[in-house]
């Protein structure tokens, strides 16, 4: 044996050998399962006085900035409405279609899109729908999905909607939710309105803000909604948790008891990475 072959045998015994495999496309998604999304990233999540410097009044808005939204569609007292309700920046138009093509690739394209009412939620809603196309099912704004009822004053309502273009369904939502309802009420009615709008289909996509997306991930995750906290701080907790367009997926278990029940899938969306940051949770 040469000194090369008694090498190469010494090497082989201390070490443990792994299997290797090809690696593949990731996983089709079956159709029965439920996604829950956060909305795109905000333009005040970057530029907290964004209004100001975009000199935005009744007539004039001048975008500062590449990430800034091109335009805005006018809305009654254009300065308080925005401040209330932000458009999502131009990064996040751009990583809203590329989550859409995961959905295609991964042949998870919703049945039905239910999202909450600001502004927000449902132009994410809308750039999915719209790269998907007419395989996507409809867009159903759902008032009690929300978790800005300090907002709903100055939402945009399905008519408006409609006639920028964006194709909401226009099937009767879920009541509003009025303001001044404490967090733990809020926490009870996000979850009544997952089960409730989750209970009759499969392959669902709900993009909600980033309150709505923490409560309704303590279903699955180990989250902990501080009931005794206010609905603002606990807002801020949760854009550190859940960053702009993160999600989980879920499917309906068991139900012949007439219980609906829900559990976490290991198929699930690939992530979405940026320099510095990526749209995955992070529950530490």
């Amino acid at each position: 044996m040469s000194d090369i072959t008694t090498k190469s045998t010494k090497q082989t015994e201390s070490l443990v050998c792994g299997e290797f495999k090809a690696l593949g496309p990731a996983p089709y998604y079956v159709g029965d399962e439920i996604i829950v999304m956060r909305c795109a990233e905000t333009i005040n999540e970057i530029f907290s006085d964004w209004t100001k410097r975009a000199n935005l009044d009744e007539n004039k808005y001048t975008p500062f900035d590449v990430n800034a939204p091109i335009e805005l569609p006018r809305r009654t007292d254009m300065l308080k409405s925005y401040n209330l309700d932000p458009p999502i920046n131009e990064t996040g138009k751009i990583a809203s279609k590329m989550i859409a093509r995961e959905l295609c690739d991964r042949h998870a394209i919703p049945s039905v899109i239910f999202c909450s009412p600001d502004f927000a939620s449902v132009e994410t809603a809308h750039l999915i729908k719209s790269y998907i196309g007419e395989k996507c099912g409809a867009i159903r704004i759902e008032p009690e999905l929300s978790t800005l009822h300090k907002s709903a004053h100055v939402f945009f309502g399905p008519n408006h909607f409609t006639s920028l273009g964006y194709g909401i369904d226009e099937k009767n939502p879920l009541h509003a939710v009025s303001d001044g309802v404490s967090l733990s009420d809020l926490v009870n009615r996000i979850k009544r309105a997952f089960y409730e709008l989750t209970s009759k289909v499969d392959n669902a996509l709900i993009i909600v803000d980033s309150l709505s997306m923490m409560i309704i991930s303590s279903l699955f995750h180990n989250v902990y909604i501080r009931n005794d906290s206010s609905v603002d701080l606990e807002r801020l907790r949760s854009l550190a948790s859940f960053p702009s367009l993160s999600n989980f997926t879920a499917y309906r278990v068991g139900g012949q008891t007439g219980v609906k029940t829900y559990d976490l899938t290991s198929t699930c969306l690939r992530p979405l990475t940026f320099t510095g940051f990526s749209n995955e949770i992070d529950l530490e």
